[in-house]
C-alpha cells in the first residue's frame, strides 16, 4: 500500500508561471484577433465596432478570476464531488433541449440563458466528464472491475448522445478522443480500445453519412471545388485567406476575407483571419504555442504527486490541445468542416471560461510535489514509530 494513499505527502508550492504566461498570451492574442475579425461586422450590425470586443473582455475578466480561483483549490477535492458533477452535467444537457429553457442559434440548441449571459453547458460538461473518468481510472480508485469498465462506458455514452442531440458533433467527438486517451494512459487494455473502435464504426456511419448536412460537409471536404458556390464555398474562402496572407500577412486589421466571405470569422474561422493578417508566420506561431502548452501540461502531469493528478493534468491538457488542432485542421482543410472554437482565441464566453477553468486546475496541480518515498509500506511506517 502506498503511503500517499493514507496521508497527504505532498508539498505545496507556487504554480507553473510559464504555463500561466502561455495561457495569458493566447488569451491576449484572442482579444486582439476578436476585434480585428469582428469590428466591421459589429459596426454594420450594432453601430459599435467594439461590440464583440467589450463582451469578450468581460468574459476574459471573469475567466481570469475563475483561473485564479481554481488554481487555489486543491485538485483532490474534485474527486469527492464527481457524482454531483455528473448530475449537474446531465441536468444542463437536458435543459438545453427543453423549449423555453434552451435556445437555438442556426438550428442548434446548445445554449441556456438570456442574451449576452447565455452559456453553452457542453463546454463545462467536458471538464466534469474528464474529472469523473480520471477518478474512475486512477490507480487509487481501482476496486471493482465492473464499475471500472461498464459504468463509465454507459455514463460516457449518455453524455455523448445528449450532446449529439443539440447537435454538437465536434464537442462530442473531442470529448470522446480525450476519453480514449485517458483509458489508454491509465492502463486500459489496447485490445479493448480497438474493439470499441470497431464496434463504433456503424454508429459513426449513421451519425455522419446518414445525416444530410454532415454528408454534404464530408463530400465538400473531399472535393470543395465541385460545389464552389455552395457547400464548398466557406472552406475555399478559408484557403483564399491563407493564400492572401502569404508569409507575413497583410497586417492586423487589413484582411478582407472576414468581410462577408468567411463564416463566423471571429469564432470558428478566426484562425483563417490570423492566416490572412499575420501570414504563415502567425499561424505557425499559434500552433507552436499550443504545442508548448501541451509540453507544459505533460510536465505538470509527470510531476504530479499521485495518479489522480497525473491523469487529470493530462486529460485537461488534451481537452484544450486536441480541440485547438481540430479547429486548425478544419480551417486548413485537413479535417471536414465542423463548428468548433479555437481555445482562448475564438469569440465566445463559454469556450473562454471553460478553457480558463481547465487552465486554473492545471495550475493547481502544478503547485504540488510528492516529498515522501512513494513505495513505503504501511507496516514500515508503524515499525519506525
Amino acid at each position: 500500500m502506498r503511503l500517499n494513499n493514507i496521508i497527504d505527502t505532498r508539498r505545496r508550492g507556487e504554480p507553473d508561471l510559464v504555463l500561466f504566461v502561455t495561457v495569458f498570451v493566447l488569451a491576449g492574442i484572442g482579444l486582439a484577433m476578436n476585434y480585428s475579425a469582428s469590428a466591421v461586422y459589429a459596426y454594420k450590425t450594432f453601430g459599435d465596432s467594439f461590440f464583440f470586443l467589450k463582451r469578450q473582455v468581460l468574459w476574459f475578466v471573469v475567466g481570469l478570476g475563475c483561473l485564479m480561483l481554481f488554481q487555489g483549490i486543491d485538485y483532490r477535492e474534485y474527486a469527492r464531488y464527481t457524482k454531483l458533477m455528473l448530475l449537474a452535467s446531465l441536468l444542463m444537457l437536458v435543459f438545453v433541449l427543453v423549449p423555453g429553457l434552451g435556445h437555438s442559434v442556426k438550428g442548434a440548441s446548445r445554449w441556456v440563458g438570456f442574451g449576452m449571459f447565455s452559456i453553452q453547458p457542453s463546454e463545462f460538461v467536458k471538464i466534469f466528464t474528464v474529472i469523473y473518468l480520471v477518478k474512475v481510472f486512477s490507480a487509487e480508485a481501482k476496486e471493482n472491475y465492473v464499475f471500472q469498465l461498464l459504468i463509465p462506458m454507459i455514463v460516457l455514452a449518455v453524455i455523448f448522445v445528449l450532446i449529439m442531440l443539440q447537435p454538437d458533433f465536434s464537442t462530442a467527438i473531442n470529448l470522446l478522443f480525450v476519453a480514449v486517451f485517458i483509458f489508454f494512459v491509465s492502463g486500459f487494455p489496447l485490445l479493448y480500445i480497438l474493439s470499441l473502435f470497431v464496434i463504433s464504426i456503424p454508429m459513426f456511419y449513421l451519425l455522419i453519412y446518414q445525416v444530410s448536412y454532415r454528408k454534404e460537409r464530408l463530400l465538400a471536404y473531399l472535393d470543395p471545388w465541385e460545389d464552389r458556390f455552395g457547400i464548398g464555398y466557406h472552406i475555399i474562402q478559408s484557403f483564399t485567406a491563407f493564400k492572401l496572407g502569404g508569409l507575413l500577412g497583410v497586417g492586423l486589421g487589413f484582411g478582407t476575407q472576414k468581410l462577408a466571405r468567411l463564416p463566423e470569422p471571429h469564432t470558428d474561422f478566426v484562425f483563417a483571419v490570423i492566416a490572412e493578417e499575420s501570414g504563415l508566420a502567425g499561424t505557425v506561431f499559434i500552433a507552436l504555442i499550443f504545442c508548448f502548452l501541451f509540453w507544459r501540461g505533460v510536465i505538470v502531469a509527470l510531476s504530479a504527486p499521485d495518479d489522480f493528478g497525473r491523469l487529470l493534468a493530462l486529460g485537461l491538457t488534451l481537452l484544450i490541445v486536441i480541440q485547438a488542432f481540430v479547429n486548425m485542421g478544419v480551417v486548413t482543410g485537413i479535417l471536414p468542416t465542423t463548428g468548433i472554437p479555437l481555445p482562448f482565441i475564438s469569440y465566445g464566453g463559454s469556450s473562454l471560461l471553460s478553457s480558463m477553468i481547465a487552465a486554473g486546475i492545471l495550475l493547481n496541480i502544478s503547485r504540488y510535489r510528492d516529498v515522501a518515498v512513494r513505495e513505503v509500506q504501511v507496516e514500515e511506517v508503524w515499525n519506525n514509530e
